[in-house]
């Protein structure tokens, strides 16, 4: 096979456009590790709801909305939800690990709730406030 000058060209030319192309670097200054959130699957003492379990509950009773759709179809279950508790007790990455059947509204108003929380008292791993994996069930139930 015979290559003209205009061909080699024309190859070396898509040759380099590809070579830079795919080799670019989204994140071209890597997080050192100072920088990069540590996140405590396991600490000395996990991330707690201001007033605990029990304030937990209430809190949950007293602003729930029951989707009507679920009302009317007399959907019930729970919505387990995972998120992080970050070092100063920020809810963050709030995400649906299984949500009740049938019921993506459920789901939603799980989601609301957890972004209208007040800030949790954060984890503890050696006396120090950590960011931590945290998942909570939601149960919805008709009376």
């Amino acid at each position: 096979m015979k290559f003209n000058t205009k061909s080699l060209v024309l190859i070396g030319m898509l040759q380099l456009t590809c070579g830079l192309a795919f080799a670019q670097d989204t994140d071209p200054k890597p997080k050192s590790p100072e920088q990069q959130e540590k996140l405590y699957d396991q600490v000395d003492e996990p991330a707690d709801f201001p007033g605990g379990r029990a304030a937990l509950n209430k809190f949950l009773a007293e602003n729930m909305r029951y989707p009507q759709n679920a009302m009317e179809l007399g959907l019930q279950g729970k919505c387990y939800l995972q998120f992080i508790v970050t070092e100063t007790g920020e809810i963050t990455n709030i995400r649906v690990k299984k949500g009740v059947i049938d019921c993506p509204e459920c789901d939603q108003e799980a989601i609301r709730l957890m972004k209208s929380m007040p800030k949790w008292i954060p984890a503890k791993s050696y006396g120090k406030n950590v960011s931590s994996l945290f998942t909570l069930p939601v149960k919805f139930k008709l009376n």
